[in-house]
């Protein structure tokens, strides 16, 4: 060739190793996916929707029944009817049977299978009871209401009383029964509960008396049971009241001084020692001097019993009674 250039042909053969590097797979998994959105779009409507429906919705895709008039020659029996022993019967086919009025299940109107539901229940009223306001109180009612709470409070006060007494008398029968000095004249000590208070009564005896003869002199004994009642109560509100009596028997001194004049002696001999064993004085009410004119044993007026000092511990009003614990 001119020029001594040598011409080299190349020839190249395509063996299709990159066809499948094209886009058609892409077509197939878009399709794959779309067919995957519709299954579990159809399990979401399957499990969102109600028994009825999905009934519906099987009986309407359900095929119609067909050739409902057909003898049967094409089956299995082509035709022949199978026939008890003793019986005769025509081989002629059965007689056709009459076609039921099934329902559409929404083939003219698919919508209908979804809402009938809707339509054919029946509505439901909800009726909600409210609770109907409480007529006020009649006076009558409330005045019913104020006599029970006061009858109830009077309770609670009488039991705290009760126990307050109780803790009284068992704190002065200790205190006497601890002193040798007093065990002769603690049953001299007479406690009674009346509807005014506690009554605290110190007796005279023919052997042992509470006064010197014919005076308002205390004899020691006398002072210490005076004293330990003084002290056992002090720590209370309830007021106090002394009262002083005599026996029947005449008492006369120079002066007209008698039963009278004793017995407020008596009385008011008490009220200073139960001052000096640290009674509170302005809560002794009152001081009086009886005379024989309440015997503690009337059918014997000159029993020396009668004479006899009373420390009435007097019940406050339930309603303020505040009184302390004894301690």
């Amino acid at each position: 060739m001119a020029g001594g250039q040598t011409i080299i042909i190349k020839k190249v053969e395509d063996d299709g190793h990159d066809d499948h590097h094209g886009g058609g797979w892409k077509v197939a998994y878009a399709d794959f996916m779309t067919a995957m959105m519709a299954f579990f779009l159809l399990l979401w409507i399957l499990a969102a929707s109600e028994e009825e429906t999905l009934e519906g919705l099987a009986e309407y895709f359900t095929p119609a029944v067909s050739a409902v008039g057909a003898s049967g020659s094409d089956g299995v029996l082509r035709g022949q009817v199978v026939e008890l022993a003793g019986e005769m019967r025509a081989s002629e086919g059965a007689p056709p049977v009459e076609a039921p009025d099934l329902p559409d299940f929404g083939a003219n109107d698919p919508l209908q299978v979804f809402d009938s539901r809707l339509r054919d229940a029946e509505p439901q009223v909800v009726v909600e009871y409210l609770p109907a306001e409480a007529a006020p109180p009649t006076e009558e009612e409330l005045q019913a209401r104020r006599m029970a709470e006061a009858a109830a409070q009077m309770r609670a006060a009488q039991e705290r009383r009760e126990a307050r007494l109780d803790a009284i008398e068992a704190e002065i029968a200790a205190r006497i029964a601890a002193e040798p000095a007093l065990a002769e004249i603690g049953d001299n000590l007479r406690l009674d509960r009346t509807p005014e208070g506690l009554l605290m009564q110190i007796l005279d005896e023919e052997e042992r008396p509470m006064f010197a003869t014919g005076s308002a002199r205390i004899v020691p004994q006398t002072r210490a049971l005076i004293e330990i009642v003084g002290e056992t109560v002090r720590e209370m509100t309830h007021d106090l009241a002394i009262s002083g009596h005599t026996d029947s028997l005449p008492f006369a001194r120079q002066n007209d001084y008698g039963n009278w004049e004793l017995s407020s002696d008596r009385a008011n001999a008490t009220r200073r020692a139960l001052i000096e064993a640290g009674f509170p004085p302005e809560r002794i009410a009152r001081v009086s001097g009886l005379a024989d004119t309440q015997p503690l044993y009337p059918d014997r007026p000159e029993a020396p019993q009668n004479r006899r000092i009373g420390l009435l511990l007097e019940y406050p009003d339930p309603g303020q009674e505040t009184a302390a614990a004894p301690r």
